[in-house]
């Protein structure tokens, strides 16, 4: 994991894809680094797994810091809930029993390090970072159904993707039938063919403005 300056907002994702997903929404919604000198820097940090580990470390190093740590749920939200309450007990953040549907965010009575959690997709399902983008694609739009349909098809006919990434094949068809076929998630976002301002967007982004406190 990159070192970052102990004073610098920052926030911990799981990889690169996270990173520009993150980045470019954000910047849709007018709050940059170069508008807002509060605005965070963005971590890929290797995994889950990473992200996880960042958190204790992170937390105590900084005090007076916002910190912010966006990781999947995967295929089971109470665990990967617990497994961030548990590291943010260790610093002193009270954390509920199950993270807040508008996402977690409290400081560390020890360490005074604001600190918000945003489990993807949404805070209350399972899922992962294609769940979130798939919640970004025009509820009208008739191509998304059928990359879902396509998707099931193909691994009818043997392809190889594991189930637990479906919903990530399925927005990689969905991307590859666009006019600039096959864009990367930020690009696509940037682009407009991920919609900044669907409901899913507008509840990560006001996460992020109350964690960071951006009035941009």
């Amino acid at each position: 994991m990159t070192s970052v300056p102990r004073t610098e907002p920052c926030v911990f994702v799981e990889g690169r894809d996270d990173e520009h997903a993150i980045l470019h929404l954000v910047m849709r919604h007018g709050l940059t680094k170069e508008t807002l000198s509060s605005f965070p820097w963005i971590e890929p940090s290797g995994g889950k797994e990473g992200v996880l580990e960042a958190i204790e470390a992170a937390v105590s190093a900084g005090t007076d810091r916002t910190l912010g740590f966006v990781l999947d749920a995967d295929d089971n939200l109470g665990d990967t809930w617990r497994a961030v309450a548990s590291r943010l007990a260790r610093v002193d953040v009270q954390v509920p029993g199950e993270i807040p549907e508008e996402g977690f965010v409290d400081v560390s009575s020890r360490y005074r390090t604001r600190v918000g959690v945003w489990i993807m997709p949404d805070n209350e399902r399972p899922g992962e970072l294609e769940d979130f983008l798939e919640g970004l694609v025009d509820g009208g739009n008739p191509l998304l159904p059928h990359a879902q349909e396509s998707t099931n098809h193909a691994k009818l006919l043997g392809a190889a993707f594991p189930d637990a990434k479906t919903g990530k094949a399925v927005l990689h068809a969905w991307l590859a039938w666009q006019d600039n076929p096959g864009r990367p998630y930020g690009t696509a976002i940037k682009s407009g063919y991920l919609r900044h301002d669907s409901e899913a967007a507008e509840r990560f982004v006001a996460w992020f403005r109350q964690l960071f406190a951006l009035d941009g």
